[in-house]
């Protein structure tokens, strides 16, 4: 009897050990759960490339569409300077609130990157315009007309995808929410449509450049 009565407390003192022990795991640091991919929606040739590139779960980010850029988090309400990951941790209520709002949207990109990418966008549709009107002037053949193409698909792509909030480092089941660095989506689901949005926008992007692409060749100007 007594020997049941011990086994039992023992048990008992075991499971909530146990429990102890989970709950404890259970509980991810906030730049654990940023660093951890929580799908497999980026196991991908692109992914990965982007996953080395730009890094998730970091202080990285990206800007200007295509550059590498550390983030540096702004001065604590004291003043005093703070780490990127206190930054990130007194913030994650917020961000919380923009996931699900991104979530809904199916966006990946945070609003002070989208305007850079409108810019991008702008500036090199003026490009494209000043070199195609200097190679109507100086007569230029239907061949030495595509030169207008990069500026041209690049134009397009940076305006649709400041429009859009879209970009490829969804390829790699990562968004950037907030501008303080990319982020593994929560949720498959989420990651592959917004994946089948971000092809959409590129399929979309690729027939009208080539359509203006042709006209500029080939119509007589």
């Amino acid at each position: 009897m007594f020997q049941a009565q011990g086994l039992a407390q023992l048990g008992g003192r075991t499971g909530q050990g146990a429990v102890s022990r989970k709950s404890q795991h259970s509980t991810p640091t906030v730049a654990a759960a940023a660093s951890a991919p929580a799908t497999d929606a980026g196991d991908n040739v692109l992914g990965e490339a982007i996953r080395r590139t730009y890094g998730v779960g970091s202080d990285q980010t990206i800007r200007w569409g295509l550059l590498k850029s550390k983030v540096t988090p702004p001065p604590a309400k004291d003043g005093k300077a703070q780490t990127w990951q206190q930054y990130r941790k007194v913030t994650e209520n917020d961000r919380q609130q923009l996931r699900d709002q991104f979530a809904e949207r199916l966006e990946v990109i945070a609003y002070p990157e989208r305007k850079r990418r409108r810019i991008v966008g702008i500036a090199c549709g003026v490009a494209a315009v000043a070199l195609g009107a200097w190679l109507v002037a100086n007569d230029a053949s239907p061949l030495q007309r595509s030169w207008v193409a990069p500026p041209l698909v690049f134009s397009l792509g940076f305006i649709d995808s400041s429009i859009q909030g879209l970009c490829t480092e969804s390829w790699a089941g990562a968004w950037d929410v907030d501008d303080t660095g990319l982020e593994y989506m929560p949720s498959k689901d989420v990651a592959e449509r917004i994946q089948k949005k971000v092809l959409k926008m590129y399929i979309r992007d690729s027939v009208i450049a080539t359509a203006l692409l042709a006209a500029f060749c080939f119509w007589p100007l």
